[in-house]
């Protein structure tokens, strides 16, 4: 003989629910990976601006260095940048060749010495910045950072493909465009 209690616990009235359905964890799913992806490409972002902006403060102290250079001189520290040749082509060796120069002098160490405190040659991508003497806007000279690629642009040679060249050209950040 069953009591009354044993029948109960044998056979519920009403079926009890003990966890979720499929559909209910694969929308919970969906949805915290929804929100994981927009914080990602949220941080990205302001990850990128955060060192575009360091590249570009330290282009700014550059630019103001040469500037006090060429009031002192009279003319803009002329270091060449030449990619032919490989002694030359290193952005190393012409970033140092500008810092040498604008720190040379009595006259001129003084005027740029302001600038080139705590400046650096390296941009935030951890590549060596660039400096053209007459390759900015109207022939001006123009710090240039490789961006995130670490390519610059002028140095590639896309035949029949523009649009690379332009990404390329883009991905640069200037001194005088910004």
């Amino acid at each position: 003989m069953r009591t009354k209690h044993e029948t109960h616990a044998a056979r519920p009235a009403h079926p009890s629910r003990w966890g979720f359905t499929l559909v209910e964890l694969l929308l919970v799913m969906f949805i915290l990976s929804v929100l994981v992806g927009l914080i990602v490409g949220v941080s990205w972002y302001v990850i990128e601006q955060g060192r575009k902006q360091e590249t570009l403060s330290n282009q700014k102290k550059l630019m103001a260095a040469i500037d006090a250079y060429r009031k002192v001189t009279g003319n803009v520290p002329n270091v060449v940048y030449k990619p032919d040749l490989t002694a030359a082509s290193d952005p190393n060796q012409v970033m140092g060749s500008l810092l040498t120069t604008l720190s040379t002098g009595s006259p001129i160490d003084r005027a740029t010495r302001p600038f080139l405190d705590g400046v650096s040659t390296i941009d935030a991508y951890g590549k060596s910045m660039l400096y053209l003497y007459d390759g900015g806007v109207g022939g001006k000279p123009v710090i240039v950072s490789a961006g995130p690629d670490g390519v610059f642009g002028f140095e590639k040679e896309h035949k029949g493909n523009s649009i690379l060249q332009k990404q390329y050209q883009k991905d640069n950040i200037r001194s005088d465009m910004n």
